[in-house]
């Protein structure tokens, strides 16, 4: 039986894919159960993969009739899933060679651990590269890893126990960001959170969607939704609620930045689908208890529950102050 089995999502892939898959093969672990799936590509993303595994019998392959989006990709790879531990490797990155034995000697060690982190690398167009902002750590439980990693002060590339990855696949609520949701899920759920120094290499793309001004941007509150939604069915003590209802919060303006920012080169059909999912991300977040007073009673961050057309003037005059003063653009502005 492999130790680690891997879920690798494609679609149109073709450039990165080899790369991808070469990386995984020379693991020094071991042999290394490899579960792609082919998102309905278009280009020879499929015929490459159906290459490699004609030539190496840990790598399976599942076709996709219809593209539907990462999430659901990944989750089909799941029933195949026959080790005691699971990484996912998007078909762009890839792992340096002791990647996953450096994760698997954390798990070895540590029985009570669910989830290792590995170091990952930043990789540019240009040849630069630098690691994640946040500095490695020994060892949080699963509610301290779940806070961190809502405002991304922890990543969440990491190697987990299968059995998260059954009882949570990935979220497929949405085609963007809804992904995250299974990390945060994941560190909720775990005994114990740690790290490794197996480097995994994060292939950045100025042309991805979450570099791009589209309207994809705002599923980033529909997916917020989701887990909040999730977040009450497995009964989530207030104080975690609260402290997610923040950060729902944050995203919430930010988002109305993004949407002053970029409205005009949405169409008009863009521009109402935009305010209707911000509208209901306004009316769906509860404030009553979550914002601290110096959030709540702050010029373009107040609540404004009694008027959405008053607190879209709000986030209006918000936008034209932060233009005057030059301030960027991002997820994490706020």
């Amino acid at each position: 039986m492999p130790k680690v089995s891997v879920l690798v999502a494609v679609y149109n892939a073709e450039k990165t894919l080899s790369r991808c898959l070469d990386s995984l093969l020379s693991q020094s672990i071991g042999e290394v159960q490899i579960i792609c799936i082919d998102d309905a590509s278009t280009d020879s993303s499929l015929t490459i993969l159906r290459q490699y595994a004609a030539t190496h019998s840990c790598i399976e392959v599942v076709a996709l009739d219809t593209n539907h989006g990462q999430a659901y990709a990944r989750n089909q790879g799941i029933p195949l899933i026959k080790s005691p531990l699971t990484a996912y490797l998007d078909s762009d990155d890839y792992m340096s060679a002791d990647a996953l034995e450096q994760a698997f000697h954390v798990f070895d060690t540590h029985h009570d651990t669910d989830c290792v982190l590995l170091d990952v690398r930043y990789v540019y167009d240009d040849g630069r590269e630098h690691g994640y902002h946040a500095p490695p750590f020994d060892i949080m439980t699963g509610q301290e890893a779940f806070v961190k990693s809502l405002r991304w002060d922890i990543h969440g590339i990491y190697v987990a126990r299968t059995e998260l990855y059954r009882r949570f696949p990935f979220d497929e609520s949405c085609r963007s960001y809804s992904d995250d949701n299974v990390t945060m899920a994941h560190y909720l759920h775990s005994r114990e959170v740690r790290c490794c120094t197996g480097r995994y290499f994060f292939v950045q793309h100025e042309d991805s969607c979450t570099h791009q001004p589209t309207v994809t941007r705002f599923d980033w509150l529909l997916a917020n939704m989701s887990l909040h939604r999730q977040l009450l069915q497995w009964n989530m003590p207030l104080d975690i609620i609260n402290i997610y209802e923040e950060q729902r919060w944050y995203v919430l303006l930010n988002c109305f930045w993004f949407y002053h920012r970029n409205k005009h080169i949405f169409s008009s059909q863009e521009r109402t689908h935009a305010l209707h999912i911000l509208h209901k991300a306004w009316q769906d977040i509860d404030t009553s208890s979550c914002l601290p007073a110096n959030i709540r009673w702050k010029p373009g961050y107040m609540p404004i529950k009694w008027s959405w057309t008053v607190f879209q003037l709000q986030e209006w005059m918000l936008y034209l102050i932060r233009k005057l003063r030059g301030m960027g653009d991002g997820r994490n502005n706020l």
